[in-house]
């Protein structure tokens, strides 16, 4: 069912997904961590839309909660439209979160916990479907950290890289881990070549290093299509 939904939401498409460049740097068919910006609302609909791919995203467990998410909805979306009227905006909220749980559990999507700590669902559920061939589709600006002016991203975290590690342990191979930049005036989204992560010896430094090399080239796409120099 959930791909069905999920083919289903991508031929309807048109005309709000973006022009995706950079496919050519996708190798093969094999399970993939692909790495987005998040840019508010726009970067996970606009990858889902654009790129053809079947993704799996990691997405905020209060939007699959049909009792947390009314609540977070508001305070993330519906609150600054409606200047923060609780009368108003939450009764909005609570009509559009039994649509918007439901389609993310329709697709499949991972919940991960964030806010109470709970984190072993989402690995464990994300390695299953590494292991089958599957790809995931990640978003891990921290929304506590500052925005870089330039992009508009906040400062990556580091916990999804932990998948790499298990993965290899499990299958002997290294995942490739695509940068994805969403850029909303350009209408592009820019997928660029596969990294992987660094193995020097140190667990800790390590995963710092892939974070800040991810980082790095989703940052450094986003402004080549800022200049006009995607794909050059």
């Amino acid at each position: 069912m959930s791909n069905l939904l999920y083919r289903a939401i991508r031929l309807l498409r048109f005309p709000f997904a973006y022009r995706c460049i950079g496919m050519e740097n996708v190798e093969g068919n094999g399970s993939a961590i692909y790495v987005a910006n998040h840019l508010d609302s726009v970067g996970p609909v606009e990858v889902v839309l654009s790129v053809p791919v079947r993704f799996h995203p990691w997405v905020i467990a209060e939007m699959t909660d049909p009792k947390r998410a009314p609540r977070y909805l508001y305070d993330d979306f519906i609150g600054p439209i409606c200047g923060h009227d609780e009368r108003l905006g939450l009764p909005i909220s609570a009509i559009l979160s039994r649509l918007t749980v439901g389609l993310l559990r329709g697709l499949d999507c991972i919940p991960v916990d964030r806010n109470r700590r709970r984190y072993m669902g989402a690995f464990r559920r994300s390695l299953t479907l590494l292991e089958a061939g599957k790809n995931l589709l990640v978003f891990p600006e921290d929304p506590n950290g500052p925005i870089d002016p330039a992009t508009r991203m906040r400062p990556f975290m580091a916990g999804f890289l932990l998948l790499c590690t298990k993965h290899a342990r499990l299958t002997d191979r290294q995942l490739p881990l695509y940068p994805v930049a969403v850029h909303r005036e350009r209408r592009v989204v820019a997928i660029g070549a596969a990294l992987r992560a660094s193995s020097g010896g140190h667990w800790r430094a390590d995963v710092l290093q892939t974070r800040d090399r991810v980082q790095a080239a989703v940052k450094d796409l986003y402004l080549a299509v800022e200049e006009g120099k995607e794909g050059k």
